[in-house]
């Protein structure tokens, strides 16, 4: 179990490790017609120095991170962990707890100095980043804190079901992930997204008119049209759809509202409104509940054997290192997954652009996805084999080729 291990993490470094070079060779292929005025000419040179820049980063990140776990699992760190959180309390599922909270730290160390350099080097000297230290500390510590407070206790609450029932406990476990799942999509944007981003109700003015227009049209009821305070964080731009029935939501970046005209962003509302006429959102949340069948049926498999547990050193099942593990061997399935998963999410985008194209906002559709392209330093020439493994959405130029086919 101990080589089978170490190679599925070395196999699934270097397939990631491949399709980044992949990617990363590529940038130098012809940009295509229908994209070729997204940059200038000093514009895609910058967007090639942050391609490299961002590569490396990247591929340090990733090269540091696949070290240190092969390290951990060889020289029997996981086990001093075990022990070190059995000496702090005596409850089984505590120490779980402590050694899942000992597991997280590691990982927030190891990682935040390449996200400090991401963050406030590159992203800083390309112009994207528009936090302060401040504002990324406070982030840090709210998303430390939403871990603490949502996560330690569902993960004490599967722990205590699998502890008192066993395997028969993973089905109560998918209904509570089910109905967690179903409970965020609904306070995504009313509870989650306010703790770090203020919204603003669309004003009136002519965006509110036309995106009343739009509703019409389309037969839409709009619950609620917000403008997100994206600038405080990113100069990026971007628009998405959450939630369904009451609670559906269309958030604007208010980069996007002030980089594109009214026709543009109205576009990209039909694009979003397209995503709920489709019922995408639930789409996306049967195909999440389905994934969480599959993947609970086969962490059984570790919370029940020992045969992994033994080959790293301890001395029976431990259930904070089943978890672990599971989530390592599971990155191939995942892997496989994947891809027609993204296939589907590939597909419903096409969908959801035409239902701009009908209600006439083509033309403008393209400009915006141009306009997005560039302010967000988009890839015009991805490698084929990356956007059939890991792209949700198309590629800008595939886009704009379906919008203007007859």
């Amino acid at each position: 179990m101990f080589i089978f291990t170490l190679t599925i993490i070395i196999l699934v470094f270097l397939l990631d490790l491949t399709l980044s070079i992949l990617n990363y060779k590529n940038r130098n292929q012809p940009i295509p017609a229908n994209v070729a005025d997204v940059y200038d000419k000093k514009e895609y040179k910058k967007w090639l120095d942050y391609t490299m820049e961002i590569f490396k980063n990247s591929i340090l990140t990733k090269s540091v991170n696949t070290i240190v776990l092969i390290a951990f699992l060889t020289f029997g760190i996981f086990p001093k962990l075990a022990t070190l959180s059995e000496s702090l309390s005596k409850d089984r599922i505590i120490q779980t707890l402590i050694f899942f909270g000992l597991y997280i730290f590691i990982s927030f160390i190891l990682n935040i100095g390449f996200n400090l350099y991401k963050t406030f080097n590159i992203e800083e000297r390309y112009g994207f980043n528009k936090t302060t230290v401040k504002t990324f500390i406070t982030d840090k510590l709210k998303s430390a804190l939403l871990l603490i407070l949502l996560g330690g206790p569902l993960i004490y609450l599967i722990l205590f079901l699998f502890l008192k029932l066993g395997v028969v406990s993973l089905f109560y476990t998918w209904f509570i992930l089910i109905s967690i799942l179903l409970l965020v999509n609904i306070l995504y944007t009313r509870v989650f997204i306010k703790l770090f981003n203020k919204l603003t109700p669309l004003p009136q003015g002519e965006l509110y008119d036309a995106t009343q227009k739009l509703a019409r049209e389309l037969g839409y009821e709009i619950k609620t049209i917000a403008i997100m305070d994206a600038s405080k964080r990113s100069s990026r731009l971007n628009a998405f759809f959450s939630g369904f029935g009451k609670f559906k939501s269309i958030i604007l970046f208010d980069t996007l509202v002030e980089k594109c005209t009214t026709d543009q962003i109205i576009s990209v509302l039909a694009h979003e409104i397209g995503h709920s006429k489709n019922k995408d959102v639930l789409r996306n949340f049967i195909v999440s509940s389905l994934q969480m069948a599959i993947y609970l049926f086969l962490l059984s498999f570790f919370l029940l054997s020992s045969e992994f547990a033994l080959a790293f050193g301890f001395d029976s099942i431990h259930l904070g290192f089943a978890f672990i593990l599971f989530g390592i061997l599971l990155e191939p399935i995942g892997i496989v997954l994947n891809i027609p998963l993204s296939a589907i999410s590939r597909k419903a985008e096409y969908k959801a652009d035409k239902i701009a194209k009908v209600t006439g906002y083509k033309d403008a559709l393209i400009s915006s996805l141009k306009i997005l392209g560039k302010e967000n330093f988009t890839n015009l020439t991805p490698h084929p084999l990356v956007v059939k493994l890991t792209y949700t959405h198309p590629p800008v130029t595939q886009r704009i080729e379906a919008l203007n086919k007859d």
